[in-house]
């Protein structure tokens, strides 16, 4: 039976290995693990005649938003718009001008209503990763529980955003930006690797695994004890190091992040770095816990 190292960090726990069978029953150490419900990944057809993102039907009561109706909004000064995603998102790919209160900000609404005041008259718009993510909403949803209902959710995203709207879009904080300098999906999709294949290749490849999931999201639980790094994507400093070392290394880069959203932003770092040679773990950790785990 294939052997997965999954461990408890040292940093709290004494470390240990698992075998695939007891890992089954530590599955549920990370099931907390981030505070936004995502959906698995769907079959969309945005070019199909009446689509909408999938996520209208859920929360229905929540304003929201298509791609021209937030740049016609954004281009008469009529909206506050804000980018609910991490700060590490919004600082590589935004909406040029957009605010940033990440979603899991304890003190997100006092932020949201200090952007609001700013100028009362506009109403806020919150956006997130795409289609199949649902922070967006989300972030209405806790607006209106706080008494807020000037508040809608753009629901296509940053990266739909920057593919119609280059001009209006801020790429590692310089704007305009031209489509040539976005990765085309076919290219992140070619970089995907289903979890048990990752897995395989992480012990017998030799290769460099890089968790870049954020502290709250660990649960201090990593994967692959004898090869893998835990930085968060937003530690600027020790991720510069890092890829530096990994630039120049003969071993592929093995990347995975909480739900296989992140590591979308994640590549433009990669490819500003030079790094040639690396991979994602399609889905995340969780996607690890659920084909590979149980």
């Amino acid at each position: 039976m294939e052997q997965f190292a999954m461990f408890f960090k040292p940093s709290r726990l004494t470390l240990a290995l698992f075998s695939a069978g007891l890992l089954a029953l530590s599955g549920q150490a990370a099931a907390s693990t981030g505070d936004t419900a995502e959906p698995g990944d769907m079959e969309l057809n945005p070019e199909a005649e009446g689509y909408e993102p999938p996520g209208r039907s859920i929360y229905f009561y929540v304003d929201a938003l298509d791609l021209d109706e937030l740049a016609a909004k954004y281009a008469r000064d009529e909206v506050h718009v804000i980018d609910v995603r991490t700060r590490y998102e919004y600082e590589t790919l935004r909406i040029d001008g957009a605010r940033h209160v990440s979603i899991d900000d304890e003190d997100f609404v006092d932020k949201v209503l200090e952007i609001h005041e700013e100028d009362p008259d506009k109403p806020v718009a919150f956006y997130c990763r795409g289609h199949t993510c649902f922070m967006s909403y989300q972030a209405v949803e806790r607006m209106k529980a706080a008494g807020f209902d000037d508040a809608m959710a753009m629901d296509y995203g940053i990266f739909d955003w920057a593919e119609h709207y280059p001009e209006d879009t801020a790429l590692f904080g310089e704007a305009p930006i031209e489509r040539a300098d976005l990765i085309d999906f076919n290219e992140f999709r070619e970089r995907l690797l289903p979890p048990m294949e990752f897995s395989e290749r992480a012990q017998r490849d030799n290769a460099r695994v890089l968790d870049i999931r954020r502290p709250f999201e660990q649960d201090q639980i990593g994967l692959f004890l004898n090869s893998e790094t835990n930085i968060p994507a937003g530690d600027t400093e020790a991720l510069e190091d890092y890829l530096e070392q990994a630039r120049t290394s003969d071993t592929p880069l093995l990347i995975y992040d909480i739900t296989g959203h992140e590591i979308k932003a994640f590549q433009y770092t990669l490819e500003e770095y030079g790094i040639e040679d690396y991979y994602f773990m399609e889905g995340g950790f969780k996607a690890f816990q659920e084909k590979v785990l149980q």
